[in-house]
């Protein structure tokens, strides 16, 4: 039983870093970056419902758990119709679904952008 669908598709990159912690640059100042995770993803967009003042911020779920995805990283989103997506993951959660026992990760987003 499939109880969430990966149609969408991710990429998450982090900065790389020296032994001292500091960001590397490459040529025309840019941080360096190297690929996290790329591959399929479930993409919730997420914003305030009508009448209301609680707002929810974009979430994705990722079809594998222990990924080693950190707060921090950059996340591309890109939907099944083409909508891309980009922000930074603030909150990295492995869960459990209960009825069927996967594992899968949950990241919320931060300060996402549309493209």
């Amino acid at each position: 039983m499939e109880l969430i669908k990966f149609e969408d598709t991710c990429r998450i990159m982090r900065n790389v870093k020296n032994e001292d912690g500091d960001v590397i640059y490459d040529e025309y100042d840019e941080p360096t970056s190297e690929v996290v995770y790329e591959g399929a993803c479930c993409y919730l967009k997420g914003g305030q419902t009508s009448l209301s003042i609680v707002t929810r911020n974009d979430q994705v779920y990722l079809p594998d758990s222990g990924l080693g995805i950190e707060l921090g990283d950059i996340i591309s989103a890109t939907t099944k119709i083409g909508r891309e997506y980009q922000g930074v993951i603030g909150n990295v959660r492995d869960i459990e679904m209960p009825i069927s026992r996967e594992l899968y990760t949950k990241l919320e987003i931060k300060q996402a952008t549309g493209q």
